[in-house]
């Protein structure tokens, strides 16, 4: 069992910039990302400072095509849903009427408050604002389903994150996982050509086309992972893997004859067990 205070490692003064004293890794990356989401707003605001304030909706045409669309797909309705880093929240609003509560969380205020700001008119939605280890003391547990799409490859102790997820489950509770195929075989070809298999920034090996401009190596994507390796994690933590799913396009439904290979994502769903004794 691990504890629901975990003691973060201290980071060196010279990764920290003069107007952001921050002493924690979570601390680091919330202010990189924010940095990120900062920019990337500031590139996009004539089409989305000015919109409704509406999020996308999502729809699925025959098969899911994308980790947006691939936890819709698998999520099973019912009672409580969290979602970890719901980004603008185009998933809950896609499930919340599917669900008695639908609850969203991020470790970038700039995009919490984006989601609050869109999610609005849901009144079964809650947008919360914390790292992995605040969930259990601000989210109140437990859920009947666990979504996360884009974010484990972004943990620095993937391990001690699956086991911070069993602390939010129930026996029965639903694991939803997505996250970057680096098996996928356009990964192997770049391999063979000399190329790094990074997930993010693909076009410059994990750099911005201006290497000077890159705030984060492949956008902060600190692990790359396997359909066996994601599997693997969930019984490390006393999730029972059930399915493994074939995500992207085009040709989404043949992508299922070999996931492994064949789909862009990583995607699996699996129940928890419950603790052993």
């Amino acid at each position: 069992m691990v504890e629901k205070t975990i003691k973060r490692p201290q980071v060196s003064s010279q990764f920290l910039t003069s107007k952001t004293r921050v002493k924690t890794i979570s601390d680091v990356l919330m202010a990189k990302y924010d940095q990120i989401y900062q920019h990337d707003a500031a590139r996009r605001i004539s089409q989305q400072d000015t919109h409704s304030g509406a999020v996308e909706t999502v729809r699925i045409d025959d098969w899911p095509a994308d980790r947006k669309q691939a936890l819709i797909y698998l999520a099973r309705p019912g009672g409580r849903l969290l979602e970890i880093g719901c980004g603008r929240g185009e998933v809950l609003a896609a499930l919340a009427p599917h669900f008695e509560q639908v609850v969203g969380t991020e470790l970038s205020q700039v995009r919490a408050q984006r989601a609050r700001r869109d999610l609005t008119h849901l009144p079964n939605c809650r947008i919360l604002t914390g790292t992995l280890e605040d969930l259990a003391e601000i989210a109140a547990p437990p859920f009947d389903c666990i979504v996360w799409a884009d974010v484990v490859e972004h943990v620095v102790d993937v391990v001690g994150a699956m086991h911070v997820l069993a602390e939010l489950s129930r026996p029965g509770t639903q694991l939803v996982t997505v996250t970057p195929n680096v098996a996928f075989l356009p990964q192997r070809l770049r391999l063979l050509t000399g190329q790094a298999p990074t997930t993010a920034n693909v076009r410059n090996e994990g750099f911005e086309d201006n290497p000077g401009q890159t705030i984060l190596f492949d956008l902060g994507h600190l692990h790359y992972f396997t359909f066996r390796q994601i599997e693997i994690l969930y019984r490390i933590a006393g999730f029972a893997p059930e399915r493994r799913l074939g995500v992207g396009k085009p040709f989404s439904r043949l992508r299922n004859a070999w996931p492994t290979v064949f789909s862009g994502l990583v995607c699996v769903s699996g129940t928890y067990q419950g603790k052993e004794p």
